[in-house]
């Protein structure tokens, strides 16, 4: 790590350009089209919905939603919970890891394959 602060942060989310870049990639998603807890699928969403929320978070009003609760069957027949946040609390979620990533993924270790595009625990082994 290099040890130098990153400043700024909050200001890149008022960038109305990540947010059109996130809107683009989360209503790629499988997923696109199921509704959180008030019933809207990423897919409804447009790029006026950005400017209320740039709005909302430059006058911190912003207040994520509670999370849709969906248990999802498996193969052993039992069930696991998945959470399913609003499509504008996905939004506010993309543009924030697109943000971190740019900041934390060229400092992270070449041996870290956690969570990471394009690594896995195939990759970590493959490393080993």
């Amino acid at each position: 790590m290099t040890g130098k602060r990153v400043n700024g942060v909050f200001r890149l989310l008022l960038s109305r350009s990540l947010w059109v870049e996130a809107l683009g990639r989360i209503q790629q998603n499988r997923g696109a089209e199921t509704p959180g807890i008030d019933r809207e699928a990423v897919t409804d969403l447009d790029e006026s919905r950005i400017d209320a929320v740039i709005a909302q978070l430059s006058a911190g009003t912003y207040r994520p939603q509670p999370v849709r609760r969906v248990h999802i069957p498996k193969t052993n027949g039992k069930t696991r919970p998945l959470g399913i946040p609003t499509a504008t609390d996905r939004l506010v979620q993309e543009v924030v890891r697109m943000i971190l990533n740019e900041v934390y993924e060229p400092i992270f270790s070449d041996r870290s394959h956690g969570f990471r595009r394009g690594r896995s625990c195939h990759t970590a082994l493959d490393h080993v």
